[in-house]
């Protein structure tokens, strides 16, 4: 049998003589069947208070499952993204060196041209110089029996001497050093 607070209120007693008081054991029985009845009430809200917990235990855990989830997706993420960048600095930093190396060899190359154009530039000049004072010299041995040219003078005094001539030579093959 069930034990509520109707069953004790409904209980009969089979009656004997000379028995309990009638009103007391009612009156008993009434207080009891209350106090079952606040404590059946108390119960049926703890096992409700219950539930609703385990319900909340149950989305929590959910919650915990998706946010260790996330965290992992996340570390991995990051974890592949750190790489990833690792990565796309190394190939930067290599291509980097590879462009740093080709500028420094394009230079060198480019200077190397240049000291290659100067130094013919300077053997042209000085091929032109003594083309020209080897011309002169020629010049000179052709003119020195009509013009009284002394040998032992410089060309500059023996072509001061010459009054038609007025070209001073050591002016143009200074000025050809020069340039």
């Amino acid at each position: 049998m069930k034990l509520n607070s109707n069953s004790i209120r409904n209980q009969v007693f089979t009656q004997k003589f000379f028995g309990f008081s009638k009103e007391e054991v009612k009156e008993y029985l009434n207080l009891l069947a209350d106090g079952v009845e606040v404590l059946i009430k108390e119960n049926d809200e703890m096992k409700k208070q219950i539930n609703e917990l385990y319900e909340q235990i149950e989305s929590y855990k959910k919650i915990e499952s998706n946010l260790q989830q996330t965290l992992l997706k996340a570390q991995e993420s990051s974890s592949k993204s750190l790489e990833s960048t690792r990565k796309q600095t190394q190939v930067m930093l290599m291509e980097a060196e590879v462009k740093a190396n080709q500028i420094i060899e394009n230079a060198k190359l480019k200077a190397k041209k240049i000291n290659d154009a100067i130094n013919n530039l300077q053997e042209e000049k000085n091929l032109i110089i003594s083309k020209l004072e080897s011309i002169l010299m020629t010049q000179i041995r052709i003119l020195e029996p009509e013009l009284n040219i002394d040998s032992s003078k410089t060309t500059e005094e023996n072509l001061n001497q010459v009054s038609f001539l007025k070209i001073d030579i050591e002016k143009i093959l200074e000025s050809l050093e020069n340039e």
